[in-house]
């Protein structure tokens, strides 16, 4: 009898349970994406896989995310979030538990990284609907704050503790532990959430061609774009038909959701204004937080000749600013509209980035801990006014059709951003060396004294100082970035009356 309870679905909603459920979910797609990334070298010693087949398995667990993170907000309201959670997190903990296990058979470790990522997707599409269904309205900005976290602590503190798990425990970690965490999860759904029964009638009239265009569509463009520094570009006909098919799938996607009826991504929510900018911004936001997430972490790796578990104290920095920067950002939300902390927020992040193109050769860990300080102060603030400008314009009615294009802000875009500022980087340092070579000139006593070392000494201080100039202009790819969203959020139009942060209104009388 005991047994049977243990297991047993529970007969009434526990909203604490929820919320620690599905937010264990979310930090848990972030923390094991960047896990994932960062250890990806030291993974594909223990593969035995060359650069290429290696770089696949994370566009297998990524990309897939694209599928089920497209869906699972239209799913929720057929069968209910209950089934959703609990079978896909026990899916996931057999699929990351198995993935050591057949190290070095690829054809399987391509399809247990593309059923990750299946699983893994369901999460943060959950996250704030039940969040904010599970509390009472005066704790929504400390789910907002909750959700907004969990991009440092995935982000920031994954990758020290990537290095930690490599270098420490072992590389097998790096799965085990989502193995671990994911039929945790599942138990905790299953406590927490009593089952609903199925619609069936919805079900039967479910758009399945739009969703097959649509998240086809946006499977093809993230592998053509995720691949194409890689591959080369337009030099790879791979990457060329991935991204053009792609588009035309989700043009033809989008086409079929304006012109027909309760079809699968309606534009409905795009009406207003508010969230189509502030959708736009999040898609901007992938080239915001990259100081934290790739032009430190990589700056320090290449000036130093560092592992992720040395450089890992830069973004343990960034984490801890981060969460002590949350209650400051809370208690700004409660007095302000959610579009003066996105403005507040961008400001920030522009200075910081700004600062950022004033780096040396000799910049470590301790010259980079104000601008690491401020990121964090501005992505925090300007996450949760975005979370909560999105919150307080949108009709529930619509919820389900945004969360369809939620997932490009959510994993395209950052991807995108990656592959640009990475491809920023190579041509800028290219263009850097061969500027710089040409003011190497012979016979000047620099030159003959550098010579004295060996030609070797003066390539390797050419190749330094163009790694700077890169990722200064990487950091000026950031600051204009920053000055668009700047532009976009000043044309935010006040929030409605809410429960979060209602609008000051102006005195009479």
């Amino acid at each position: 009898m005991a047994r049977r309870s243990l297991f047993a679905n529970t007969p009434r909603a526990r909203p604490a349970l929820t919320v620690v459920a599905i937010f264990l979910g979310a930090v848990l797609t972030t923390l094991q994406g960047r896990l994932f990334s960062s250890a990806l070298p030291d993974l594909r010693g223990q593969f035995g896989l060359d650069v290429l087949e290696a770089a696949w398995l994370g566009t297998a667990l990524n990309g897939a995310q694209l599928v089920t993170m497209s869906i699972v907000p239209w799913l929720a309201t057929i069968i209910g979030p209950t089934r959703i959670l609990v079978t896909p997190s026990l899916c996931l903990g057999v699929a990351t538990l198995l993935i050591p296990v057949f190290a070095h058979n690829y054809p399987m470790l391509v399809l247990l990284h593309a059923v990750a990522g299946l699983c893994m997707g369901i999460y943060l599409p959950l996250t704030i609907s039940l969040g904010l269904r599970s509390v009472h309205p005066r704790f929504w900005l400390v789910v907002m704050a909750a959700y907004s976290l969990r991009v440092s602590t995935g982000m920031d503190a994954g990758y020290g503790a990537s290095g930690f798990l490599v270098e420490e425990v072992s590389w097998h970690w790096v799965y085990w532990t989502t193995a671990f965490i994911g039929p945790l999860i599942a138990l905790l759904a299953w406590k927490a959430m009593p089952l609903t029964p199925v619609n069936q009638d919805q079900l039967r009239q479910a758009d399945w061609a739009g969703m097959t265009l649509f998240c086809t569509g946006l499977v093809l463009m993230f592998i053509g774009i995720e691949s194409a520094e890689r591959l080369g570009w337009l030099d790879s006909g791979l990457v060329v038909i991935a991204v053009a098919g792609g588009a035309i799938l989700f043009f033809a996607a989008v086409v079929r959701a304006a012109l027909q009826p309760n079809a699968f991504g309606d534009l409905a929510a795009f009406g207003n204004r508010n969230i189509l900018i502030c959708l736009v911004i999040a898609c901007l936001f992938g080239v915001l937080m990259t100081p934290t997430s790739l032009l430190i972490p990589t700056f320090l790796a290449q000036m130093g000749d560092l592992k992720p578990m040395q450089t890992g104290s830069a973004t343990l920095i960034a984490f801890a600013a981060y969460l002590a920067a949350t209650p400051l950002a809370v208690y700004l939300a409660r007095r302000a509209e959610p579009r003066l902390l996105i403005v507040c927020g961008l400001i920030i992040i522009a200075i910081t980035a700004w600062l950022g193109t004033h780096i040396s050769h000799n910049w470590r860990v301790d010259q980079f801990i104000t601008i690491l300080i401020m990121q964090s102060l501005g992505e925090s603030i300007m996450l949760i006014g975005l979370i909560a400008s999105f919150v307080t314009n949108l009709n529930p009615q619509h919820g389900v059709a945004l969360g369809a294009y939620v997932s490009i802000a959510r994993v395209l875009m950052p991807v995108m951003a990656g592959t640009i500022m990475s491809t920023w980087l190579r041509m800028a340092a290219d263009t850097s060396y061969a500027s710089l070579s040409a003011y190497v000139q012979a016979g000047e006593p620099l030159v003959v004294e550098r010579t004295r070392s060996g030609l070797n000494g003066i390539a390797s201080v050419i190749a330094r100082e163009s790694q700077v100039i890169a990722h200064i202009d990487g950091f000026h790819l950031v600051f204009w970035t920053s000055l668009l969203s700047l532009t976009l959020a000043v044309l935010l139009r006040s929030s409605p009356a809410n429960p979060i942060a209602p609008p000051i209104q102006a005195s009479t009388g």
